[in-house]
């Protein structure tokens, strides 16, 4: 998806529907190569979703949480907005005729795409951006084509389109309606134990942030955020299937209050290290390219600034400063509960 958001003007992205029916557009010739490529994938969390338009932004921010990759797709419901049209000609000879009667048929395929608002669906496409970009995120239009053909003299040009018929999509694994995932294929067990939950799950950290926002730090976070989905998957794995069941719901609620503790103790841990004396004199000493260099080749600098030290940092000295952050760094900024640390303090801002 990179070729097609580095393609996009200014005025592109200042029109929400132009970016939704040039998406549609890219995606049109090479449509069919995706949707193969999905099925011959052997990753169990590689899942198509067909929801309503207006819940596109809940769904993605909490299934994004346990797939590899999403497909995204409206329910087809709404007006066909008109993407383009095909021409294909070709020329043959008039059976019994002379030598230069031919005659030419010409075939017209009209395209467009299904959908209830794409200003709506332009403004989700840049939202998501960064995860689309990333590949955790695709969008799947539900097309609409037809053909008609007619023969005609050398001189005739084209015909008029022909009508729309439905193009039925063969993408989609679950149908959300009212915030539930409906599993349609039961081809992937696993992607249906933690699909299903994570719509339903108590995920306060992530209540009432934007779209852009949690699009932006996932893709920011990318290391700790594939930490933090890995441990989603292993707890809601432990799930028993009948998630309508009372039990169920109870072991949802304990997910959500271990969730709810790790982060409070992770939070903490991260306040004390940002208090830490070290951890600010090092970010104002030595900068944040030093710093990592510090953290990953340590032994690499200890030489270097071993004069320099002690003048830059006093009777202190500058390496023990350069080392507590290099113990500090690991724990703050790679750990899976930083990530949902920081998509936290981004809704409390």
């Amino acid at each position: 998806m990179n070729e097609f958001y580095d393609s996009l003007t200014e005025p592109e992205r200042g029109s929400a529907q132009d970016v939704a029916l040039k998406y549609a557009r890219e995606l049109y010739g090479g449509y069919e190569r995706l949707l193969s490529t999905k099925v011959a994938s052997t990753s169990p969390y590689y899942v198509g979703l067909s929801s309503e338009l207006g819940s596109f932004t809940h769904v993605t921010r909490r299934v994004v949480l346990v797939t590899d990759t999403m497909l995204l797709s409206d329910h087809g419901v709404g007006a066909v907005h008109e993407l383009g049209v095909h021409e294909q000609s070709s020329t043959h000879r008039v059976m019994g005729g002379d030598a230069g009667d031919l005659t030419t048929t010409v075939s017209t395929w009209h395209y467009g795409m299904v959908t209830k608002d794409p200003v709506e669906l332009g403004q989700w496409l840049l939202d998501a951006e960064p995860l689309l970009r990333s590949g955790l995120v695709w969008y799947g239009p539900v097309f609409m084509e037809g053909s008609t053909g007619v023969e005609s003299d050398l001189r005739s040009s084209t015909t008029e389109p022909g009508p729309l018929p439905s193009l039925s999509d063969r993408s989609i694994d679950f149908v959300v309606e009212h915030g539930r995932a409906v599993d349609l294929s039961r081809t992937k067990p696993l992607a249906s134990r933690v699909v299903r939950p994570i719509l339903e799950i108590d995920l306060p950290f992530i209540d009432g942030l934007s779209l852009s926002d949690f699009a932006q730090v996932t893709s920011e976070e990318f290391d700790s955020y594939t930490q933090y989905r890995d441990f989603m998957r292993s707890r809601l794995l432990e799930l028993d299937d009948a998630l309508e069941a009372v039990d169920s719901q109870v072991a949802l609620e304990r997910i959500a209050l271990t969730i709810r503790d790790e982060l409070r103790a992770a939070t903490a841990e991260i306040n004390k290290a940002a208090r830490s004396r070290a951890l600010i004199r090092s970010g104002a000493v030595l900068g944040s390219t030093s710093a990592v260099l510090a953290a990953v080749r340590p032994e690499a600098l200890q030489g270097a600034l071993a004069t320099s030290a002690t003048i830059a940092a006093g009777a202190t000295g500058l390496w023990p400063t350069i080392q507590a952050f290099a113990d500090i760094k690991p724990k703050r900024a790679h750990g899976k509960w930083h990530y949902v640390w920081v998509l936290q303090k981004t809704t409390a801002r």
